[in-house]
């Protein structure tokens, strides 16, 4: 009853009142604020942004991917280039590396008409006895095979910079011989391109000893060539091996040579130029050098100088593109009509030839100099001759020396900080006249001060004398 008769009290706010948030618009610029700060200008519709560094998953096998492909491509286009219509022919150079072996029974194994070649040329560089350009219908690839002797190691080395493989014949029990090991040790110095290794004579070893002599041989090659691969070349059809491993094999890359573009002569010409009006009709030695080959390489620019071996640097004065001399025709020929004789009328090749096309001249103003950057002057360093007067001089100051004593056991440098009794009364003399002259000054000065303190009382007993009288 108590708690039923207690009035009901109201509630009471607490000491801490609450405070609700306050809504938070933004303080946002008004449109007429925009307007103002923008003046006119447009907003853009879309932000060009940078593009991130660091790529997708996807993305970046996509990248890897067309570089992989990039390269190979590349690799292919070197491949298939050489020795086909679109590139030069492959330049094969045989070589010799024993006395016993015989390379021109290579050369003739390789272009006979059991290897399935057709020779179009025979002597196809000038200079070079067995040189030969052969085509290869089966394979659709070309060759320009000569042979080289060991004689002459600067010839040696020349065609194995520019040749594309070299073949080295060996002998089939001794491999090389002393000189033959010479020839290579130059060789690797210079570099080595893409190679093959060739044996001659296996077919006359017995049958039960071939084998144990060829593995007496590869252990003599394995020294110098780790993993290369000997051909037999004893008939026609180890001649066909051989070219289409040379055609196929992976060619070795030479920095020298990939840097530079470079050819090898194969018909060279001579023009001598007219002598000149009134100077005499004796020959001048100078003249037009007309080179013809398929340049490999870098590209051949004609502002630029070439240098022949031998014979220094020269100058060009235009690039001519004349016709193929081993074009690569795989195209069926026809049979030659009979005429009415009953004789065959034969075409001469060389009269459907097309004249030569200009490709480059040479620009005066952008070809390069033959003069060299560092010339050596030789009157650089040259110093004038003294004359008679600074000579006569020289040699009085050389007699006007006096020999003094010095303590035993002085050198030379310590002799000449020695100075001389007459020359120290000379420096006694010299500075008791300073000191003299030095003391006069002093005197003279004190002599004009006091001068001028007495003239300077008298004056003020003067003024004042003068104000008393008026």
């Amino acid at each position: 009853m108590a708690a039923n008769e207690e009035k009901q009290q109201g509630h009471r706010a607490g000491a801490y009142k609450q405070k609700n948030k306050e809504h938070k618009h933004g303080k946002h610029r008004t449109k007429g604020e925009i307007e103002r700060e923008n003046k006119g200008r447009v907003s853009v519709m879309a932000l060009t942004k940078k593009q991130s560094k660091e790529q997708k998953k996807m993305d970046r096998r996509h990248k890897a991917s067309q570089l992989r492909k990039n390269k190979k491509d590349m690799v292919l286009m070197e491949k298939r280039r050489l020795g086909t219509r679109d590139g030069p022919p492959h330049l094969v150079a045989v070589v010799s590396l024993h006395a016993g072996a015989d390379a021109a029974a290579v050369i003739k194994l390789l272009c006979g008409e059991g290897a399935g070649g057709l020779v179009r040329q025979e002597q196809h560089v000038s200079g070079a006895g067995d040189s030969f350009g052969l085509i290869l219908p089966r394979f659709k690839q070309r060759f320009t095979l000569l042979t080289q002797s060991t004689a002459d190691m600067h010839s040696l080395l020349d065609v194995a910079k520019v040749a594309d493989s070299l073949v080295f014949v060996l002998d089939p029990a001794e491999g090389w011989d002393s000189y033959g090991d010479y020839c290579l040790s130059c060789l690797f110095a210079q570099g080595l391109p893409s190679h093959a290794l060739v044996c001659q004579g296996v077919s006359d070893i017995p049958v039960k000893k071939r084998v144990e002599s060829r593995k007496t041989l590869s252990k003599i090659t394995e020294v110098r060539f780790p993993d290369a691969r000997l051909f037999p070349l004893d008939s026609d059809q180890d001649a066909t091996l051989l070219l289409r491993h040379l055609g196929c094999q992976k060619q070795r890359k030479l920095g020298f040579r990939t840097r530079r573009p470079h050819l090898l002569a194969q018909q060279v010409t001579f023009t001598p130029n007219c002598p000149a009006e009134g100077a005499g009709s004796g020959p001048t030695g100078l003249g037009t050098l007309r080179v013809s080959g398929y340049v490999r390489g870098r590209a051949l620019r004609v502002d630029r100088l070439v240098h022949i071996s031998g014979h220094g640097d020269f100058q060009l004065s235009q690039i001519d593109a004349p016709s193929d001399p081993l074009p690569l025709i795989f195209t069926t020929i026809r049979p030659v009509k009979p005429s009415k004789g009953g004789d065959f009328e034969m075409q001469d090749g060389g009269e459907n030839e097309a004249p030569a096309r200009v490709l480059m001249k040479a620009d005066p103003s952008c070809q390069e100099s033959l003069q060299t950057e560092a010339e050596v002057d030789p009157m650089d360093g040259e110093q004038t001759w003294p004359t008679e007067s600074e000579l006569m001089e020289a040699e009085e100051a050389r007699k006007s020396k006096r020999v003094m004593k010095v303590p035993k056991g002085t050198s030379d440098y310590q002799a000449t900080w020695i100075v001389d009794e007459d020359e120290e009364e000379n420096d006694d003399l010299g500075e008791e006249s300073s000191d003299d002259d030095d003391d006069l000054l002093d005197d003279a000065m004190d002599g004009d001060e006091e001068e001028n303190n007495s003239q300077e009382p008298a004056s003020c007993c003067a003024s004042e004398e003068e104000e008393e009288e008026e």
